[in-house]
């Protein structure tokens, strides 16, 4: 019987064809990964081996600082599968399974692992203990710390190494962290990370402290303690801000090469703590760790320096700058900002330049961005466009009045220049720097490849919807072409799910791709964001 499905035509030759007419074939049409890269971790769920009371999973050792701690092969308790390891200490210890493992050097690695825990506790005096967690030995890189009694959950963290093999151990306690209680660990992995497209979309945490309530140190030493309180308004403004800068200015700043999602969020309590910082005080990690959450890639915490002295009715500013950002390595990065500059002064130019050291030198520590890294405290003449040569308008804009070219301008400038990787050093003006779409393709500190695997033609799929329902959010793509974009998207994923029929799906995601570069002729969509939608049709169309 002849089928009635209809012929599909050569998509992967008309997804170049698109390509090529947005103007940025490249190394996107290389053979794209359709699996995760395998584990580079043997016996990584601690299946493997002769099980008995008191014996190993094959190709993992126990040991313990103290010599007190206890390791076990657990046939009683799993995250999957039938075994895990546990380790028991009954007082602080850095006890650890571990394992010599071949890995890559110089390219980004994820490690993570599975872990529940019962009644782990920081050793006395020891509050960076991490309790449970995965590691390597010989690198202070460290997930988010697993406290107390817990579920099984997973824990991960990024890192680079130029040595190998390296030793993986899944660990109670760390060097000068010392822990307690009871944990079990299964099915670690360890992967090199990769760049792909749909780029992985940054979450963003913004969390806000409405008041203030810590004791302060004044010059002599003298404790000063001092209350402030944000105004209903305030936080509103702020969310609202907050808001348009996540979902309309990142992506009109980055050319539409990054599409994050925001959750607000406020603190549960007041401000209690503070740390000095020059002349001033800001919540630093350890001031607000109780509220962190390790799921985001950013966290941007809101505070009020606007405060009085409880004792002498004084008012105060306490605060060390309108925003400050510290580095992180490859780690969440870390954002924080004073509520007047947060909503109500009429611009979101502190949410741009902050972040954007912190997407800076987290992008750095990850070798994925051109040398040398751009410096955002510049001068008119340091920089310029490394396509035009043009230099920028040095001055800052409003919401009232926007300036084109200027430091903080959406649609062309310094800061919209640095977040699209086409700022230039004045010297050498033809060299293009700053976060290009090679750099937003290796996803977060938190959302990558090894995390958040994206690979399969319906992963992907998805994934492209999720995009275009971003560019419609973010002003970049109309109500009418989106909707029309995600028809195609829908009728592809259906096919899918068909598994004699999958192949057709090639065919949607051809129309889409000629209606992407459609966009782009009329002026209708960036030239960057569509060559990153047909990037990824192209991936989803080669896992077909």
């Amino acid at each position: 019987m002849r089928s009635s499905v209809r012929s599909v035509p050569p998509a992967p030759r008309l997804l170049s064809t698109a390509l090529l007419a947005v103007g940025l074939l490249g190394s996107a049409l290389a053979a794209p990964l359709c699996r995760a890269p395998a584990n580079l971790i043997p016996n990584a769920g601690f299946e493997g081996g002769a099980f008995s009371p008191g014996g190993r999973p094959t190709g993992w050792e126990f040991e313990s600082w103290s010599t007190t701690a206890l390791g076990t092969w657990d046939n009683t308790t799993a995250h999957s599968g039938r075994r895990s390891v546990r380790i028991d200490a009954r007082s602080p210890d850095d006890a650890l399974w571990r394992q010599p493992v071949a890995a890559p050097v110089n390219v980004p690695l994820f490690l993570g692992g599975w872990i529940k825990s019962d009644n782990v506790q920081r050793g006395a005096d020891q509050p960076g203990s991490p309790g449970a967690t995965v590691s390597v030995l010989g690198r202070w890189d460290q997930p988010a710390p697993t406290l107390g009694t817990t579920p099984w959950h997973a824990v991960g963290m990024s890192f680079l190494s130029d040595t190998s093999p390296l030793l993986v151990a899944p660990r109670l306690g760390f060097w000068g962290g010392l822990a307690s209680g009871t944990a079990w660990y299964d099915d670690l992995v360890l992967v090199p990370r990769v760049a792909d497209a749909p780029h992985p979309r940054w979450k963003i945490l913004l969390l806000v402290y409405p008041q203030t309530d810590a004791v302060i140190t004044r010059p002599d030493g003298s404790p000063r303690h001092v209350q402030g309180t944000s105004s209903s308004a305030e936080l509103t403004k702020t969310a609202e801000q907050a808001r348009l800068f996540v979902e309309r200015d990142i992506p009109a700043l980055t050319s539409g090469n990054m599409l994050p999602t925001l959750t607000i969020r406020h603190a549960r309590q007041p401000m209690k703590t503070l740390s000095p910082v020059g002349e001033g005080w800001w919540p630093a990690q350890g001031d607000v760790l109780s509220e962190l959450d390790p799921a985001f890639d950013s966290v941007i915490v809101v505070w009020d320096p606007r405060v009085k002295d409880v004792a002498t009715g004084e008012s105060l500013w306490i605060g060390g700058g309108a925003g400050l950002t510290q580095a992180r390595g490859v780690s969440q990065t870390y954002t924080t900002m004073s509520v007047e500059y947060a909503g109500v002064n009429g611009h979101r130019n502190v949410y741009k330049h902050e972040w954007g050291h912190s997407i800076l030198s987290y992008f750095e520590a990850l070798q994925q961005t051109p040398q040398p890294t751009v410096n955002n405290h510049a001068t008119a003449s340091q920089y310029v466009n490394c396509k035009t040569g043009q230099y920028y308008v040095w001055q800052d804009e409003t919401e009232a009045q926007p300036i084109p070219n200027s430091i903080y301008s959406n649609t062309a400038g310094f800061t919209h220049d640095y977040y699209s990787g086409t700022v230039a050093r004045a010297e050498a003006p033809q060299t293009c720097l700053g976060i290009g779409p090679q750099a937003w393709a290796w996803g977060g500190p938190v959302t990558h490849s090894g995390s958040a695997p994206v690979f399969t033609a319906a992963e992907r799929v998805g994934a492209l919807i999720g995009q275009v329902s971003a560019l419609q959010t973010a002003g970049i793509l109309g109500p009418r072409p989106a909707q029309v974009l995600q028809a195609e998207l829908q009728a592809a994923r259906l096919v899918l799910r068909i598994p004699r029929a999958s192949a057709q799906a090639r065919w949607p995601l051809a129309v889409f791709s000629r209606h992407v570069q459609a966009l782009v002729a009329r002026g209708q969509l960036l030239p960057q964001a569509g060559t990153l939608l047909i990037e990824a049709a192209t991936a989803a169309s080669g896992c077909v």
